[in-house]
């Protein structure tokens, strides 16, 4: 193993680590870590040696990586898409929407548990068209407001929507930010979740798992 590839694996453990253990402060690990790299590949750019001979070499070619290079890399449509679902998950909140569903559920469901299983499978649907993380804080407000109604607990509700909206959102190419990821370096649209060169797509897999 090159020492490039050691230096990459080691920044992402402790960055790992510092983003285990300072939650409140993830995003700035993240750009720090992000940084701490860019600025290496900037400077075995300018000063090869620096380091000494050899330790930004892949193979035979030489390691480099500078800003423009790694802002030619992120994805913008994934950008936008997280901050549009954001959007709009905030606007379903301040429109006290959920207070609204979670009446809806009282004066429909015939009790708690088919409660909990409605927002389940409506946590699981949403999921799969969108990000599953927004899935959450979109359903999780309507089952808080529901608990709070009822007066029992939130945290069983809480966890059957999140395993829910985690696994349906791995079945789709827009249900999960690494299902979007994976489908543009291996260049899947849409329908090859479902059916791939033939053969049953990921969306399958996920459904019998379920």
């Amino acid at each position: 193993m090159n020492p490039i590839t050691i230096t990459a694996l080691v920044l992402f453990a402790v960055t790992y680590i510092l983003m285990m253990a300072f939650q409140k402060i993830r995003p700035y690990v993240a750009i720090g870590s992000a940084l701490i790299f860019i600025t290496l590949g900037t400077i075995a750019s300018a000063s090869p040696d620096l380091f000494g001979s050899g330790f930004f070499n892949v193979g035979s070619a030489t390691y480099s990586y500078g800003v423009s290079q790694a802002l030619s890399e992120i994805d913008w449509n994934v950008i936008m898409m997280i901050a549009g679902t954001m959007g709009t998950v905030y606007l379903f909140i301040e429109s006290k929407m959920p207070q609204l569903m979670s009446d809806v559920l009282i004066s429909k469901m015939p009790n708690v548990k088919w409660a909990i299983v409605c927002l389940s499978l409506f946590a699981g649907i949403v999921s799969a068209f969108v990000d599953n993380v927004a899935t959450v804080l979109m359903i999780a407000p309507v089952a808080l407001a529901f608990c709070k109604k009822v007066n029992i607990s939130p945290v069983p509700s809480i966890i059957c929507i999140a395993i829910s909206s985690n696994l349906q959102g791995a079945a789709t190419l827009v249900g999960d930010t690494t299902s979007i990821l994976l489908a543009k370096a291996a260049n899947l649209d849409f329908s090859d979740f479902f059916v791939d060169s033939g053969k049953p797509g990921m969306f399958w897999v996920v459904e019998a798992g379920a």
